[in-house]
């Protein structure tokens, strides 16, 4: 994966074996947001520019390697042209240039205060230098943690990123799945636990998502599962360990998350319980030359008020997110982001008989901030609906959710389905 991340930043050996299609390169600045990655690239000798635009960084570099420079550019020579690429590597802007007839190469990331030359007896040299530049300087991770600012490509902050989706997951853990299911009378739990043990809970889900980021269509796709261990004598309290894999699918780009967390459910009153959490979770995408850890450790809130003929419940959730240093070979580089991340919800749940069973309906709205190192969108708002069977903190029976959302971001709007079953 560190291979991508080396060839992308460097646009690599790339623009002296260039491929694609020869154009009229557009200003690159303009078509910065639509396409995770586009190069200009632009021979002074025969005076030419074409462009390459992806939205994967294996399928950038498998176009770069098509066809060589003078295939591209009738007459020119990869060893001696004046020779400049421009790149947009995921929102990010990088310049690199070869003067003629000279191997010194010019490397400049504006947005990173970086401006170095590298002067090798050859061209090749040249470009094994800057590589060894790279993985010395932590500059990968500083290309991260921009993109992570400024990018809704970012699979660690842009649309169904690593942050966004641990986020609503930890909330998900203190709020959604448990609204009801922990705040009522302790009276209640000696008489209503069977034989003094209340029964542990395994879940399963699927939640699927789909939206769009400009024309780049994105997909979503996360298997919640976790395991919930409830007090015999106090079935409130519950510790939950929890397993979330996420898959997602941006225009082509894959990614891949899983993390692993601890939260324990605290009953402070009759209808008041507080969360607890940690967690470590991980992203890798080769497509998006991404690889990332993250530890979380957040507080929710749940707090029911009863009302006639429906209950309200009010979530609250405040979380620190902080990526961790990864090393792969002979590469280690941390994107330095932590972010505060805060959520806050309400519900309304409404009791409904359907075929003689008794349900819930529940009608929720949930807005979604963050602080410190802010995302390239840094709120976003959720409307949604689900439908459920019992969830009663003492019952050992299973129990059902299943429901639609739609959310808004300023990386875009996406619609959601969810489901998840407890036995």
């Amino acid at each position: 994966m560190h291979k991508n991340i080396i060839a992308m930043a460097v646009a690599t050996g790339g623009f002296l074996m260039a491929g694609g299609a020869a154009a009229t390169c557009a200003n690159i600045i303009d078509v910065m947001t639509e396409r995770p990655y586009t190069l200009n690239i632009n021979d002074s000798t025969v005076g030419r520019c074409a462009s390459v635009n992806e939205s994967t960084a294996q399928g950038f570099i498998d176009a770069l390697k098509t066809t060589r420079l003078t295939g591209l550019f009738p007459g020119a020579n990869s060893n001696t042209d004046g020779i400049s690429a421009q790149a947009s590597f995921n929102s990010l802007l990088v310049n690199l240039h070869f003067q003629p007839s000279s191997p010194q190469l010019s490397f400049v990331i504006p947005e990173l205060g970086i401006n170095e030359a590298f002067n090798g007896r050859t061209r090749d040299e040249s470009l094994d230098k800057l590589e060894d530049y790279l993985k010395n300087n932590n500059v990968i991770g500083r290309i991260m943690n921009y993109q992570a600012k400024h990018s809704p490509f970012s699979p660690i902050t842009g649309q169904g990123g690593l942050i966004p989706t641990t986020v609503a997951s930890d909330f998900g853990s203190s709020f959604l799945d448990v609204a009801t299911n922990v705040a009522a009378p302790a009276a209640l739990a000696k008489e209503a636990s069977q034989d003094g043990k209340a029964g542990n809970l395994l879940q399963v889900g699927l939640n699927y998502g789909s939206g769009k980021i400009n024309s780049t269509n994105t997909k979503f796709l996360s298997i919640p599962l976790s395991y919930t261990f409830r007090n015999d004598i106090d079935p409130r309290r519950q510790l939950v360990l929890q397993l979330p894999i996420t898959y997602s699918d941006i225009g082509g780009a894959k990614s891949i998350q899983a993390g692993f967390g601890l939260a324990y459910r605290i009953p402070m009153s009759d209808r008041w319980t507080l969360t607890p959490g940690i967690k470590y979770s991980f992203v890798g995408s080769e497509d998006l030359a991404t690889v990332a850890g993250l530890y979380s450790a957040t507080i929710g809130s749940a707090y029911i008020i009863p009302m006639t003929g429906f209950d309200i419940a009010i979530g609250n959730m405040l979380g620190i997110y902080k990526t961790g240093k990864f090393s792969s070979g002979d590469y280690a580089f941390n994107p330095d982001i932590t972010t505060t991340g805060m959520r806050n919800g309400i519900m309304l749940l409404q009791p409904v008989t359907i075929k003689g069973s008794k349900m819930s309906l529940e009608y929720s709205f949930i807005d979604t901030r963050y602080f410190g190192d802010k995302p390239f969108a840094d709120n976003s708002q959720e409307i949604g609906i689900t439908l459920g069977t019992n969830k009663s903190a003492f019952s050992a029976r299973s129990f059902v959710r299943a429901g639609l959302g739609y959310a808004h971001s300023k990386s875009g709007n996406t619609w959601k389905m969810n489901f998840g079953y407890w036995f």
